[in-house]
């Protein structure tokens, strides 16, 4: 929703709603703008039906080294708000590269559009206040980046959608800009593909239809609904893995594809569905999981890096900071324990060693050597609490 990002600066009922025709205005006007800056530079596709805007999303990457001075990596917040035409601007953390900028509507703009009336409609309702266009400027690290962030920002809400879809085959899969992921806590989130042609060939949809476009929601629906993986019967849009939906975002695009799930659920005969009736849910996230790290060729690496935490994670149950400190009684002398600890992982030749010792003769074996480390090294005890 416009204006949220300048509630505490500029206050809010100053942002409306842009109608579309002001929207492709501005967008028009600020687009080529943005373009003498920056290599790549696009407004992600719109919803089809959408008919107002909260604000006007802009994707940028790889600044002209024209507009940078010596040492900058990124064109100046300051130069985008003098380009933008903007009266201020709010940039967040660092992992949060979006930053809002806030352009004034000029009196009288959307005459030329026919919506003078609707313009002097917001200007009463602000109290004689300027109102304003939030306009976000979102920078991608690289041009696959910006690819990625353009799919799944584009058609309003169809990239969630497309989440959904994916958690609905697998609670475990993540899908959004950072490309598809498996996440299976407490195991590190492992990447299967940051290619968007890959993975939308592995959920079955036709890059080609969605470079050609939609007209309605419904075609958007259809196209999301064509991957093999999708399945209206019992389809879940609350629960594990499902990403919770603002309340802003009910209103819109998302509400209407619930419904629509619900009538292909209605319409659709079970024996014709592509899933296998016979098998469980579990069964067929788990038969999913297999095909996605066989199709990706991952399925190898993924073993690999279970194993790695399963085996990290028995080493630390047995071999520890706290576990070592109390079988040496160094108390406070952390220099010296972690000495102790270097010297077995050195003497074993590191952890595969150690867990190879647990393996052979237990916790006590393991103890017996951390003792004899300790007396070669002539540490003496001290008390726990020393």
């Amino acid at each position: 929703m416009g204006g949220r990002a300048f509630l505490a600066t500029l206050g809010p009922g100053l942002f409306p709603r842009i109608p579309l025709p002001v929207y492709n205005a501005l967008k028009n006007r600020l687009l080529p703008r943005l373009q003498a800056l920056y290599r790549r530079a696009i407004v992600p596709r719109e919803a089809p039906e959408k008919l107002t805007f909260g604000d006007l999303d802009i994707l940028v990457t790889g600044p002209r080294p024209s507009n940078l001075t010596s040492g900058q990596t990124d064109v100046p917040h300051t130069i985008l708000r003098d380009v933008l035409g903007a009266q201020c601007y709010v940039r967040h953390d660092s992992r949060n590269r979006t930053v809002n900028f806030a352009v004034p509507i000029q009196p009288g703009e959307w005459e030329a559009l026919n919506l003078g009336k609707e313009e002097e409609e917001i200007r009463q309702a602000a109290g004689g206040q300027d109102v304003f266009y939030q306009v976000d400027v979102n920078t991608c690290v690289d041009e696959a980046e910006h690819e990625r962030t353009a799919f799944f920002h584009g058609y309003g809400d169809l990239g969630m959608i497309m989440c959904v879809v994916a958690r609905n085959a697998d609670p475990a899969l993540v899908l959004g800009e950072k490309g598809l992921r498996l996440s299976l806590p407490p195991q590190p989130r492992f990447e299967l593909s940051q290619s968007l042609d890959d993975i939308t060939k592995f959920m079955g949809w036709s890059m080609e239809t969605w470079k050609a476009g939609f007209r309605t929601n419904r075609e958007a629906f259809e196209w999301v609904g064509s991957s093999r993986f999708f399945n209206p019967q019992g389809f879940r849009t609350h629960g594990e893995g499902i990403p919770k939906v603002s309340k802003q975002r009910i209103q819109f695009m998302y509400t209407e594809f619930v419904q629509w799930v619900a009538e292909k659920a209605a319409n659709t005969p079970l024996e014709t569905q592509h899933n296998n009736p016979a098998m469980t849910v579990e069964e067929r996230q788990l038969a999913f999981r297999e095909h996605a790290l066989v199709y990706f060729n991952k399925k190898q690496d993924y073993e690999a890096m279970v194993h790695k935490q399963s085996e990290r994670a028995r080493l630390k149950k047995v071999f520890n900071s706290s576990t070592v400190r109390q079988w040496t009684c160094l108390g406070q002398d952390w220099k010296a324990l972690k000495l102790v600890m270097d010297t077995v992982r050195k003497e074993l030749d590191g952890d595969a060693g150690i867990l190879k010792l647990y393996d052979e003769l237990g916790t006590s074996g393991v103890k017996r050597f951390v003792l004899e480390v300790q007396k070669q090294l002539s540490l003496a005890s001290t008390t726990m609490n020393k």
